[in-house]
């Protein structure tokens, strides 16, 4: 099960939309607590799902065609340091000699540096306890191949709480149930709010801000006075348009997963807004990601089969393993990493801002859709069941 500290606190806040603040909270200790502030407010979630769509705009059209739902490996800003090792179902961290080091005055000049990003999910064999699979792959790291140097098992698998197989199963599970809440109140305030916030951009924004962020949006005045202030709830017929309120409304969604997602992160926020169109207008049915996925593969923005310059996936049992893959750090990087003291002694942050926000993960939605149930009416589901089972 998936669970985050604050989406209780949150769903008390949609009643009190502008009122309501939140600020960054620990509920424990380690990489499950380092994490930027959410959204406090309906604008603000909308705010965050506009980032997600355009960091998305290039490649749409190829996801949907295709069936998948790619995020960057790298975290957002705000979530990095020696504590967290990623928490986008990929985890990183710099390698010197088969070590994992997070200071560059612990390197070893002799050896070569590198970042290695695994999503090898958490769960993939037992709960984070090193067995066969850890010690398979770590031994495999070790090879002159990869990173010539002995390689400690526990540091294969990712291990967030919130890296795991059954966490992505259920972020998917909880989106199609979504479907039942369609025309629901807090459905229709998260449907006027995509439209208020898109129509922001093109118009009065402070003014549409001022008559959209009210206490219940869902309230036929409070949507009068948006409607006065230039916003507009558009129709298929709309085209464009009609399909970011849509894209925005379902990312919106987020927020009311039954076991929680977090609105700033890269994958939930984007894995929900597929997933909620794909099952509540195309009808679309999934089964659980099977065991034999070991993690969600990495490719770039492109496609699944490549990665970035300087970066090459690690060798196992002779070919390509798609959930490891080994960055070098040029000696050019290496010099400019002496001057920046900013992540001289955070090579965590170094390795997300080098390579990690080109690396991207995919999730193969059409390798777990049931055959047969996604219809292709409307313009979403014909171009997301264009190759459908």
């Amino acid at each position: 099960m998936r669970s985050w500290g604050r989406v209780a606190a949150f769903v008390g806040c949609l009643g009190l939309v502008a009122a309501c603040a939140t600020t960054t909270e620990e509920t424990g200790s380690g990489e499950d607590d380092i994490k930027p502030d959410p959204a406090t407010s309906l604008w603000g979630l909308a705010s965050f799902c506009q980032e997600n769509m355009t960091r998305h705009k290039a490649v749409r059209q190829q996801e949907l065609a295709a069936g998948i739902v790619r995020w960057q490996c790298g975290d957002r800003p705000g979530v990095d340091g020696e504590e967290d090792r990623g928490q986008e179902y990929c985890e990183y961290f710099a390698v010197s000699g088969g070590k994992r080091i997070n200071k560059l005055a612990d390197h070893d000049p002799s050896k070569k540096l590198n970042c290695l990003f695994t999503s090898v999910y958490r769960d993939v064999e037992g709960d984070n306890v090193v067995g066969a699979i850890d010690r398979k792959l770590a031994t495999a790291l070790a090879t002159k191949e990869n990173l010539d140097g002995t390689f400690d098992p526990a540091l294969v698998r990712m291990h967030g709480m919130f890296n795991k197989r059954g966490a992505a199963t259920t972020l998917i599970v909880d989106s199609a149930n979504l479907a039942d809440e369609k025309g629901s109140r807090i459905d229709l305030q998260h449907r006027r709010t995509a439209a208020c916030f898109l129509a922001a951009e093109k118009g009065d924004s402070a003014k549409l801000r001022a008559a959209c962020e009210r206490p219940d949006l869902s309230r036929d005045d409070a949507w009068a006075a948006a409607e006065k202030a230039g916003a507009k709830m558009l129709t298929a017929k709309d085209g464009e348009g009609f399909e970011a309120q849509e894209d925005m409304a379902a990312c919106m969604a987020v927020k009311r997963l039954q076991n929680g997602g977090e609105d700033w992160r890269m994958s939930d926020p984007h894995i929900t807004q597929v997933s909620v169109r794909a099952t509540s207008e195309c009808s679309c049915q999934y089964g659980a990601l099977p065991q034999s996925l070991q993690g969600f593969p990495q490719g770039t923005w492109a496609t699944g089969d490549q990665l970035p310059p300087g970066c090459r996936r690690a060798k196992v049992d002779g070919a390509d393993y798609p959930q490891l893959t080994l960055c070098e750090v040029s000696a050019s990087d290496l010099g400019d990493l002496e001057l920046n003291l900013e992540v001289t002694d955070n090579l965590q942050k170094f390795c997300n801002e080098r390579f990690g926000r080109d690396i991207v993960l995919t999730a193969p939605l059409r390798n777990v859709e049931k055959p047969g149930t996604c219809k292709s009416e409307g313009a979403f589901c014909a171009a997301f069941s264009k190759t459908a089972k």
